[in-house]
């Protein structure tokens, strides 16, 4: 091979490595540059419960996911006066108030998402009660819908 031609197809490899590196180096340089912090955190909001400021963390003894945080936040301030409206049935005098509480708030989560139906309500309270059935949730959801989180478009 002609040394000319070596030689300019290793100038032309040491180009390209010279450009992959500095577009790697700016990569990592832009990557790693401070930004405005996006966050999905929601603030635990407080509501009565019981006569005392309460959050959702407080209620449920851990941190709650996002979608429970975003519940409680909007639907917490008639929280107790539903629930202790004994309403729900047996079952969720069984319960406890807290996890009538919780059963409510996911009725509402799951009934103002667009597309989802009682069976993914039905999916996500088996986490928590799988031995529950239809018959013991089937209040939950109708009751919540109704008086909890009523929206116009059900």
């Amino acid at each position: 091979m002609d040394r000319g031609i070596v030689k300019a197809i290793l100038a032309t490899a040491a180009s390209i490595l010279l450009v992959v590196a500095l577009a790697v180096a700016i990569l990592l340089l832009l990557s790693g540059s401070p930004r405005e912090r996006t966050s999905h955190e929601l603030a635990d909001t407080e509501h009565t419960i019981g006569g005392q400021p309460t959050t959702c963390t407080e209620l449920f003894g851990e941190t709650c996911s996002f979608a429970l945080q975003s519940d409680y936040n909007q639907w917490g301030q008639n929280l107790e006066s539903f629930v202790n409206a004994g309403t729900l049935g047996p079952f969720a005098r069984s319960i406890g108030f807290v996890a009538e509480a919780k059963l409510s708030l996911q009725a509402c989560e799951v009934s103002a998402t667009a597309g989802r139906t009682i069976l993914d309500f039905y999916t996500l309270a088996g986490i928590d009660h799988p031995a529950a059935t239809t018959t013991d949730l089937f209040p939950f959801w109708n009751e919540s819908r109704q008086f909890l989180c009523a929206v116009d478009s059900f």
